[in-house]
């Protein structure tokens, strides 16, 4: 799962009816075409749009929300943001975590995600977090699969169980490991090798700072790579090896037993404290 974090450049959050879902999102129930053309133009320029439900906010980005917006006005707002401006609305500072539960994509999310949607509504305190069910986030095969914002984190199989843990890391501004895909801001290689550092020190007086330098194999022919991680503790030398995997992509497949796909992954090999 760690390397698998990658994330749009921004997520525009509408609020519609869970029951009105349908794949894909811009064909959901009630959606005039309008809209549908906006949510599929804001895509195209990198943006996420994902349908929620959970409070009555129509539209959120970057921390900003209009409270009340007609299918036509959400198409307005999508228009505006896609091109780079900014939503004019009330400020929210609160984390928000999207939860999918979107079981008409796969039922795997319906059935792992929604577990998780109650564990943290019944335990995140509302003046903090913002808790929401929301469409296909990509990752189904991690379910519960959850994008936290504004970070733009992505974490997978996290269970209802996980959820003090969790919710107790955001709070200090860190990430909950045991789920954590990877920074957003690195490729998959420096997340794999970001998540070993960030594991090897979490106990050792680590202020949450890495550093990473790529020492060799990053020529595109290689399997093979080396990273330094640097931080107040100490230096780590980091041995990658990327390897193959099958990818059940959606819980249909488990049952016919057979992978639909394969995905390539890095692994750590070897991982060295350096000497001072």
């Amino acid at each position: 799962m760690q390397g698998a974090g990658a994330s749009a450049k921004g997520y525009v959050l509408l609020h519609w009816p869970r029951g009105h879902w349908r794949v894909p999102r811009t064909d959901s129930a009630g959606m005039p075409a309008v809209l549908s053309e906006a949510m599929i133009a804001a895509n195209e320029r990198g943006l996420h749009v994902a349908l929620v439900e959970g409070d009555d906010l129509a539209v959120s980005f970057n921390g900003v929300f209009v409270r009340t917006a007609t299918p036509e006005e959400m198409a307005g707002y999508l228009g505006s943001v896609s091109k780079g401006a900014e939503l004019e609305g009330e400020q929210d500072k609160r984390i928000t975590i999207l939860c999918c539960t979107d079981g008409k994509r796969d039922p795997c999310c319906a059935r792992y995600g929604f577990a998780t949607f109650k564990a943290l509504r019944s335990q995140a305190d509302p003046e903090e977090f913002r808790i929401l069910q929301s469409t296909h986030l990509g990752g189904c095969r991690f379910a519960a699969s959850l994008m936290v914002l504004p970070q733009r984190a992505r974490y997978g199989r996290l269970e209802p169980r996980d959820v003090p843990d969790f919710l107790s890391c955001l709070r200090e501004g860190k990430p909950y490991l045991p789920a954590y895909r990877g920074n957003p801001e690195l490729d998959d290689l420096g997340q794999v090798a970001e998540h070993a550092a960030l594991s090897h020190w979490q106990n050792a007086g680590f202020d949450g700072k890495i550093s990473l330098t790529r020492l060799s194999g990053f020529d595109g022919q290689n399997d093979r790579a080396e990273v330094l991680a640097s931080a107040n503790t100490g230096q780590l030398r980091i041995e990658l090896q990327q390897s193959r995997f099958p990818v059940s992509t959606r819980c249909s497949n488990l049952k016919e037993d057979a992978p639909s796909d394969h995905a390539d992954r890095w692994n750590v090999v070897s991982l060295t404290p350096l000497m001072p």
